[in-house]
């Protein structure tokens, strides 16, 4: 079955379908590659610093914005902790990057410490950090940003998508009053892997505690049934009412979970997702 004869949904629900290109912030050139690869102009870009204190792309951003496109920060906790953060030992750092923010003529997605809920980065679920620290540190942003009057950030919260072992996610939410979104990082590692099945339990846990607006924040999708899997994304991303999709376009290796998820290297898995997009994706026309 090819990618066009593949049964689609088709819903009045369109989503802002974003992308993380390699080199991020600066590859501008890999963007607007990627978006004339698919047909789109990509509505969010995603960059993780590798510092707390690393400055705020804001020339990547203002670029980005002239596309029409938003910047999402992973903002990484390295280098410092989450206790750190809480007790205002960061603070120059963060009315740094408030300022600089506040100047970028778009709405910028700022994340604070990705992936909490799991035990692979320093600022997560692992000792000696707490969820109330991680959520201390969160506030404290937050607040600071409020105090700064910067009014074009859209909040986002997000967790990797629950597994055996992992954290409960309601114990690392910072609460509605501080979140716009809720983002969710899942992967299709392997060839049975289905939205439901990926992000289902998830989203269920979620809605246990909030019903903040969702987004997948990263996901990727295997080679071999990378069609398929695409169309499972984006079709159950409208039906769960996601406000945005952003894909992980990157090479990785080492395990099921660490894959390359470029679609530039699979015709099919690009052809699946420029196909998508003519029904699921809100976007302006391509700015060349």
């Amino acid at each position: 079955m090819t990618t066009q004869d593949q049964p689609l949904i088709v819903r009045e629900h369109y989503m802002l379908i974003g992308t993380y290109q390699p080199f991020n912030p600066g590859s501008t050139g890999q963007i607007i590659a990627f978006g004339q690869q698919a047909g789109f102009t990509p509505r969010i870009t995603s960059y993780y610093t590798t510092a707390f204190t690393q400055p705020f792309a804001t020339q990547f951003a203002n670029e980005m914005a002239e596309q029409g496109t938003m910047v999402l920060v992973q903002w990484q906790p390295r280098g410092t902790t989450n206790a750190a953060i809480a007790a205002g030992q960061e603070d120059t750092a963060i009315i740094a990057a408030a300022e600089a923010i506040g100047s970028v003529n778009s709405q910028v997605i700022v994340s604070y410490g990705q992936e909490m809920n799991g035990n692979w980065y320093p600022w997560a679920d692992v000792a000696p950090n707490t969820a109330a620290e991680y959520i201390a540190a969160y506030q404290h942003i937050w607040t600071i940003f409020q105090k700064q009057n910067v009014h074009n950030v859209t909040w986002l919260w997000g967790p990797n998508i629950s597994y055996s072992g992992s954290a409960p996610l309601k114990e690392w939410y910072p609460g509605d009053q501080y979140v716009d979104w809720v983002g969710m990082d899942g992967y299709f590692g392997y060839a049975t892997d289905t939205f439901e099945s990926v992000f289902g339990p998830t989203i269920a846990e979620i809605r246990a505690f909030t019903y903040k607006p969702m987004i997948i924040s990263e996901t990727g999708v295997t080679g071999a049934s990378g069609p398929t899997q695409i169309a499972s994304i984006f079709q159950g991303a409208a039906l769960n009412g996601f406000v945005a999709i952003v894909y992980f376009d990157e090479t990785q290796s080492g395990d099921a979970m660490h894959q390359d998820w470029r679609l530039e290297n699979n015709a099919a898995n690009m052809a699946a997702f420029a196909y998508q997009l003519q029904f699921y994706a809100q976007r302006p026309l391509i700015i060349s």
